[in-house]
């Protein structure tokens, strides 16, 4: 009969043993002015999923065992993202009754503050607190929760908190005077105000270079621009206290979608600033089409966050930010001049992140510049990025310049020449009469140069500079002559119109130099096709060709633009290691021409058969009909 009452006693002085020794930690002092940073003696509770605490069930003796004493410098628990009780004593052993305890994170989405009279068992207070809702109470509005307290002098309190994160929860807890908290969220104001006006300059600066110059590199810089700030906004905690308030998505996903897009785009432009594409270590464009992989899927991740999302995240980051000062330095080896900036401004990022990281984990002393390290990291990087983007327009500009000049030398250096020939005459001229053979050789040498000159001069009016064909003003001339001949001598003449099938696709896909290479692949195999010397193959315009053929008939014009369109059909074309199809369609038209008869009539023809090749599928030959057509009106 006394076993279930010895039992139930024994069980009572065990759950007020526990009690106690949870609740043994050393008290946290107030005793002088200038505040204190809570490091010692605090509790942490942790709860259970789908369940929700009140501050007098955590009070009660059944929940001794599940506080846990933190002994680290502050409370950071990274793998963790369920509300958490923090419990600690306060003894007041000043005067003062002014005193706010802060939570110094924004990334959290709630805080409440409750506090407890052991001698007279009784609640003093509660206040709460949320991420862009306002306060209620006394609490303090800024970027991060600060609540007023009742301590009165002589005379411990207990404080618990319930701390509700939006990703892996840090609390440093700091107890400070209204005038001394007051005057440090003012500093910290000031240095917010300045890194962000520094970060809205830059992004204004280089919008308007990705305006002026449409260079790439600008376009990927003032994404990450805007998405630094973003994610600043989300760490310093302006942004839903200024930006977007109660927007819950903001306040939910911002942290990690910002970060991940912050790495994203900063590869991004790593790529194209350094252009690692030709830069000839293929490993660092491997290293970087990784990193740009995994943060596409880390910014879906983002969406649904966990603990493992941030521990990947932050890992990952961490890991791409050394990746990325070891390819910068690797090409600043290699005397990739930007790469010089880069490693300077990746490195002063790291730096900063490295000594706000040791700062809130509590491993060094924290202060002002140590806990903005990132902050102002992210602000050195993008002064440095800028003025490096900067500098390559100047280098650029410099080049176009030193071309310029060496241009202006050639051209002094020719007229000087010129003047020296003219001198050269003059002198020879006073002295013909003594050697009037010399000079008469030399008049016939100078003049044979002239001429062969003027040859090549005149051969360059009519002949198209990318594919080396006869111009479209030489083949309208031939055009007409041949015309004449036709309808004087009844002669039949052959017109062949070609025109290169998805030709804008090759431009659009593999660029314009890669189109202009296929212009010429093109006009060789056509030449050799027509390779009679009274065949004309000329380029008629863009992607299109012309061939003249006089004593043609329309078998023989078929036959031979047969063999044209297989012969462009068989280049063997590739292009960065792809192999690109060149195909044609091919109107034709041969007959005798009429007398007088406009050549833009067997153009119009011509054109014609040239549509209904392209209609009826492309890559094929159609011949026009044999009576003349009536040229289109101009």
């Amino acid at each position: 009969r006394l076993r279930w009452p010895a039992l139930v006693a024994v069980g009572l002085l065990l759950a007020l043993l526990l009690h106690g020794a949870a609740r043994s930690q050393p008290a946290v002092v107030l005793a002088d002015a200038q505040g204190v940073t809570v490091t010692q003696g605090v509790a942490l509770l942790v709860e259970e999923a789908g369940t929700v605490l009140t501050r007098e069930q955590v009070m009660e003796p059944a929940f001794a065992s599940r506080w846990q004493s933190h002994a680290k410098q502050r409370i950071n628990l990274p793998r963790e993202t369920r509300p958490i009780w923090v419990r600690f004593d306060l003894e007041n052993r000043t005067p003062r009754d002014d005193w706010l305890l802060g939570v110094d994170w924004p990334m959290l989405r709630s805080v409440a503050l409750h506090q407890y009279d052991p001698q007279a068992q009784r609640w003093l207070a509660s206040r709460h607190a949320e991420l862009g809702r306002g306060v209620d109470g006394n609490v303090s509005r800024g970027p991060s929760f600060a609540f007023a307290l009742e301590a009165p002098t002589g005379r411990p309190v207990t404080l618990l908190l319930r701390v509700v994160p939006i990703s892996s929860p840090m609390v440093p807890i700091t107890i400070r005077d209204a005038a001394s908290w007051g005057a440090e969220r003012y500093d910290r104001g000031v240095l917010a105000g300045v890194l962000f006006g520094i970060l809205g300059v830059m992004l204004l600066y280089n919008a308007s270079l990705l305006l002026f110059t449409g260079d790439r590199s600008y376009a990927w810089y003032t994404a990450y621009l805007v998405t630094v700030i973003a994610y600043e906004l989300v760490t310093t905690g302006y942004g839903p206290l200024y930006v977007w308030g109660t927007n819950d998505w903001m306040n939910t996903y911002g942290y990690g979608v910002s970060a991940s897009l912050c790495f994203l785009f900063a590869s991004l432009f790593f790529r194209q600033f350094l252009d690692l594409k030709h830069c000839g270590l293929p490993h660092l464009l491997h290293m970087n089409s990784a990193f740009i992989a995994f943060w596409i899927v880390a910014l879906a991740w983002s969406l649904r966050p966990s603990a493992h999302f941030y521990g990947a995240a932050a890992l990952v980051g961490a890991l791409s930010g050394f990746v990325a000062i070891y390819s910068s330095v690797r090409l600043m080896w290699r005397g990739n001049v930007s790469a010089r900036y880069f490693t300077l401004a990746w490195s002063a990022l790291v730096v900063g992140t490295f000594a706000m990281l040791l700062s809130v984990m509590g491993l060094t002393q924290g202060n002002l510049l140590a806990d903005y390290g990132q902050h102002i990291g992210f602000a050195v990087e993008t002064v440095l990025l800028s003025v490096a983007l900067a500098d390559r327009i100047r280098r650029e500009r410099h080049a176009r310049e030193q071309a310029r000049q060496e241009t202006l030398r050639l051209t002094r250096h020719l007229q000087a020449e010129r003047e020296q020939k003219i001198v050269a005459q003059a002198h020879a001229l006073a002295a013909q009469r003594e050697a009037n053979e010399a000079l008469e050789q030399r008049v016939q040498a100078r003049t044979a140069e002239l001429e062969r000159a003027n040859e090549e001069l005149g051969q360059l009016s009519i002949t198209d500079a990318l594919t080396q064909l006869h111009n479209r003003r030489y083949f309208d001339e031939v055009l007409a002559r041949e015309m004449e001949s036709s309808a004087r001598t009844g002669e039949p003449l052959a017109l062949l119109l070609v025109d290169i099938d998805h030709f804008k696709q090759i431009n659009d896909r593999c660029g314009h130099l890669a189109g202009d290479e296929g212009l010429k692949l093109v006009a060789q195999a056509l030449r050799a096709t027509a390779a009679r010397t009274s065949d004309l193959v000329a380029r008629y315009g863009g992607e299109e060709f012309a061939l003249v053929l006089p004593g043609t008939d329309a078998a023989q014009a078929l036959d031979l633009a047969e063999r044209a369109r297989r012969a462009v059909e068989a280049v063997a074309y590739v292009n960065r290691g792809e192999r690109i199809a060149l195909r044609v369609s091919i109107g034709v038209i041969a007959r005798v021409a009429e007398p007088a008869e406009k050549a833009a009539v067997f153009l119009a023809a011509a054109d014609a058969a040239l549509y209904r090749a392209k209609s009826a599928g492309r890559n094929r030959v159609e011949l026009a009909g044999a009576q003349p057509v009536p040229a289109a009106a101009p």
